[in-house]
C-alpha cells in the first residue's frame, strides 16, 4: 500500500528532511542547507505568488518514501502563452508503485487547473535548480545543479514523459588548450577597440546586479524555457551568493562604456555544503566545513549573457577568454552550466576554448 499525504506547510520538516534521509549513504549527493530550502518553500516566498502549487509525499508502512511537488508556473505560462504544469522536487525510492502515485497524485491537482502539458523537474524553475541528471554520475555535483540516483530516469519515464531538452555542462582545467580559431576570432574582435572588461563593484552591488539583470533578462528572451528575473529574484540570488562570492569570478564587459555583457563563476560550495548535511548547528562540522571552503580547488559558471545587439561580434568569446584566462587560474578547473544541446553556436564557442562535456540533465515533459 502507497499512502499519498498532501503536505501542508506545518509538515514542510518532513518534506525537506527525505530526501537527507535516502541519501544518506550516497558519496556524491549534495544537500543544500534545510534553512534555505525551507525560505524557498515557504509560502511567502515571492515565487509562490504567482505559482499555486501542491506538495505530496508518499508512505510505505508508516514510513516516508518519496516526494513531489506540482505547481503552475503562472509567469512562465504568461511569458510563453502556454498552459504548462511543473514538477519538482521528486525523490523517491526505487519503486515504480510509489514513483506511479506521486505522478497521478499531481496529476489529478494539474487537471484542475486547466494544465495540459506537465514539465520538469524544476525546483521550482529554470531559475532555480533544473533537469534531472542522466549522464555523469561519478562525482559530486557543481552547486546549484542535480544530483539523483540513476534509476530516477526510469521512473519518470515510466510515468509517461518523455525528453523534451537536454542541458549540457562542461568541463576545463587550467591546462587545457583554447583552438588556434579561437585566439584568432578574439584577438580579432579585440582589436576594433572601445572594448573594456572589470570586475564587479562590490561596494555597489545592486546597481551592478540590476545591469546584470537587465542583461540576462535581454540576452536569454529566446531561449527554451526561460523566465525573466524579477527584481526580487534577482535581489535574492545576490542574497544567496554575496557571501561566497569571489570577485575574480566575476565580470562585466563594457563596449564604449555601454554594458554589453557579464559572467558570474563562483566556487563550488558542494564539498562545503557535503560536510554540513543541511545544517549549521553541529561545531565539529562547522569547523570542517570551513577548512573545506579554503581548500575549494573547482567553481561554475553560472550566468552569462551578452545583449542581442552586441552579438556576433566575438564578444561571448572574449568573456569565456577573460574566465579562463583570470577565473579558472584561481581555481584548477570549472564548470559551464548549463548550455541547451541545440544551442550550436554556444556549444561551437565552448568547444573551441578547450572545454569537455562532462554531464547531461534532461527536462521531462508529459501532455495529460
Amino acid at each position: 500500500m502507497v499512502e499519498i499525504r498532501e503536505i501542508t506547510e506545518k509538515d514542510l520538516d518532513a518534506f525537506i528532511d527525505f530526501p537527507f534521509i535516502l541519501y544518506k549513504n550516497d558519496p556524491y549527493w549534495v544537500g543544500e542547507l534545510k534553512s534555505e530550502t525551507r525560505k524557498l518553500l515557504q509560502k511567502n516566498n515571492p515565487f509562490w505568488q504567482q505559482a499555486p502549487r501542491k506538495l505530496f509525499m508518499a508512505y510505505q508502512g508508516g514510513k516516508p518514501v518519496g516526494r513531489l511537488c506540482a505547481l503552475v508556473n503562472q509567469k512562465f505560462n504568461d511569458y510563453h502563452r502556454e498552459d504548462i504544469g511543473f514538477f519538482g522536487f521528486f525523490d523517491c525510492i526505487n519503486d515504480e508503485t510509489v514513483s506511479t502515485a506521486l505522478f497521478q497524485a499531481a496529476e489529478n491537482w494539474f487537471k484542475t487547473q486547466g494544465v495540459t502539458v506537465v514539465r520538469g523537474p524544476a525546483s521550482p524553475s529554470s531559475n532555480h535548480t533544473y533537469g534531472l541528471l542522466v549522464d555523469g554520475f561519478g562525482s559530486i555535483p557543481s552547486i546549484m545543479m542535480p544530483y539523483n540516483y540513476p534509476y530516477y530516469a526510469n521512473l519518470i519515464e515510466e510515468s509517461g514523459f518523455t525528453k523534451a531538452k537536454d542541458l549540457l555542462a562542461f568541463k576545463r582545467s587550467k591546462e587545457d588548450q583554447f583552438s588556434e580559431r579561437f585566439l584568432k576570432v578574439c584577438a580579432r574582435c579585440e582589436k576594433k577597440g572601445g572594448i573594456t572588461l572589470r570586475r564587479l563593484d562590490l561596494k555597489h552591488l545592486p546597481q551592478e546586479a540590476e545591469i546584470i539583470r537587465e542583461i540576462y533578462n535581454k540576452a536569454w528572451a529566446e531561449n527554451w524555457g526561460f523566465v525573466p528575473l524579477t527584481k526580487q529574484e534577482m535581489s535574492d540570488i545576490v542574497h544567496e551568493l554575496k557571501p561566497i562570492l569571489r570577485i575574480e569570478g566575476t565580470c562585466i564587459l563594457e563596449e564604449n562604456g555601454v554594458p554589453a555583457g557579464f559572467y558570474i563563476c563562483i566556487p563550488n560550495m558542494n564539498h562545503v555544503f557535503k560536510i554540513l548535511r543541511g545544517s549549521l548547528t553541529n561545531p565539529l562540522r562547522l569547523v570542517r566545513a570551513l577548512w573545506a571552503w579554503r581548500k575549494i580547488k573547482d567553481a561554475r559558471l553560472i550566468m552569462l549573457g551578452v545583449l542581442p545587439e552586441f552579438r556576433k561580434r566575438g564578444i561571448d568569446l572574449i568573456l569565456i577568454k577573460h574566465i579562463i584566462t583570470h577565473g579558472v587560474a584561481v581555481w584548477d578547473w570549472a564548470e559551464l552550466s548549463w548550455v541547451l544541446e541545440d544551442n550550436a553556436g554556444m556549444l561551437r564557442g565552448i568547444e573551441e576554448c578547450g572545454c569537455h562535456f562532462s554531464k547531461r540533465y534532461r527536462v521531462y515533459q508529459k501532455s495529460i
